[in-house]
């Protein structure tokens, strides 16, 4: 045990912590601290307004028919439109009377109607003529510029809560597109199988639409970084004792010997040790921030995302945790046997830089969009064939790494130096 704990003291090496710890300090403020605050704007001012985060402390985790009944959306919509034909908005601007437009209703159409198009191109004086007047049209009814108005004022402009109560029924009230996009066009069949789950209950799941993808994204920086950080903390100190030839001390006795396997265990107990403090310095206050929604199933369909398994977002933070932690335990093995089999530090570095910088990439791929439709594994790699394919990628680059390193220890201990 006492070696034990003198090898571990020695890559735990309190300068290269230091180092650490300052990079670790510029990347929560330079990338991660934001995220909070995007969050937090973003419960508000995401494509469904404030309506989605209203109709949860309504309702509670789920969003039931009689429930959205009671919310009203065709109700709402409908004292938007007298709002508007009250001011005066359409009525007072003589680019709405050029096409017809007198309520609200009509200008929507206008917008998506595809016969209305018909024929015209981008570039064309026609084209460029109605672009200009609609665009019009939106300053009107938002009340003008962005640059001359606040956050809140935007949002609260008859436009943007129209298009924020439009995209949350088709979200809740129209399953049309679920069917269309995800059910009957689509050729991945867990993709196809959870979206028929997903219509049968109504996609009811009222987590913010934004928090899975901008969590998942941070989780990804934190596996980057982390990945990192534990190649930097283990290597040198084991190069170190390979460049003064300690092995060949230690392989002169059987008890020396013996030092190799607690040097192994201690990069694996190190690479563990460290992923799991910056997950959760890293990851837990994103989840405090989401915190209303930690017991909420993050099962849910809205293009160009669908999230295909029911989990809460409190299991889903475990998960990503986990898959992290499980790269980086791998990434001390892979480090362990890159110090073993090399003789000084530059020529560990030439090895551990793209070996390091693969395992970055994969944790990254795997980690970012982890169980929607978009994640880099599951679609591009097994074109949603397979179920939770990121997953098991952490955990074979996790096996890998810990398996290699085993057997680089069973080899060295028989090893005939020269």
């Amino acid at each position: 045990m006492r070696i034990f704990l003198y090898e571990l003291k020695k890559i735990w090496n309190w300068k290269v912590l230091l180092v650490i710890a300052a990079f670790a300090a510029l990347m929560w403020f330079a990338l991660l601290s934001g995220t909070l605050d995007t969050f937090y704007s973003l419960q508000k001012h995401g494509m469904y307004g404030s309506y989605q985060s209203e109709m949860f402390r309504l309702y509670g985790d789920t969003l039931e028919p009689e429930e959205l009944a009671d919310f009203d959306i065709p109700g709402r919509l409908a004292e938007i439109n007298a709002e508007v034909i009250a001011k005066g908005l359409i009525k007072n601007e003589p680019a709405f009377a050029k096409y017809g437009i007198t309520y609200m209703y009509e200008h929507e159409n206008n917008r998506s109607d595809e016969e209305f198009w018909n024929g015209m191109y981008p570039g064309e004086d026609m084209y460029e003529e109605i672009m200009e007047d609609f665009r019009i049209m939106n300053r009107v009814l938002s009340g003008g510029s962005l640059s001359g108005q606040t956050l809140e004022e935007w949002y609260a402009s008859p436009e943007i809560r129209w298009s924020s109560l439009r995209a949350l029924e088709q979200r809740y009230a129209n399953q049309e597109y679920l069917e269309t996009f995800y059910v009957t066009q689509e050729h991945r069949p867990v993709v196809s199988r959870a979206a028929a789950i997903l219509v049968s209950q109504n996609n009811n799941s009222l987590i913010c639409g934004y928090l899975l993808d901008i969590f998942s994204l941070s989780a990804a920086v934190t596996g980057v970084f982390t990945v990192a950080a534990v190649i930097v903390l283990i290597v040198p100190p084991l190069v170190n004792d390979k460049a003064r030839k300690i092995n060949m001390l230690q392989y002169s006795s059987a008890a020396g010997r013996k030092i190799l396997r607690l040097q192994f265990i201690a990069a694996l107990v190190s690479g563990f040790a460290l992923s799991l403090i910056f997950v959760v310095l890293f990851l837990l206050p994103l989840l405090n921030a989401g915190g209303d929604y930690r017991n909420t199933s993050i099962f849910y369909g809205h293009v160009p995302f669908i999230w295909m398994y029911d989990i809460t977002f409190g299991q889903y933070t475990l998960l990503l945790m986990g898959m992290i932690i499980a790269s980086c335990v791998g990434a001390a093995g892979f480090a362990f046997i890159l110090a073993r089999f090399s003789g000084n530090i530059v020529s560990v570095m030439i090895k551990a830089v793209p070996a390091g910088a693969a395992l970055c990439v994969l944790t990254a791929y795997a980690v970012n969009l982890a169980l929607a439709d978009m994640n880099f594994f599951f679609n591009a790699v097994f074109g949603g064939r397979a179920h939770m394919p990121e997953v098991i990628v952490c955990g074979v680059i996790g096996l890998a790494g810990v398996a290699a390193a085993a057997v680089v220890v069973k080899r060295e201990k028989r090893v005939n130096l020269i």
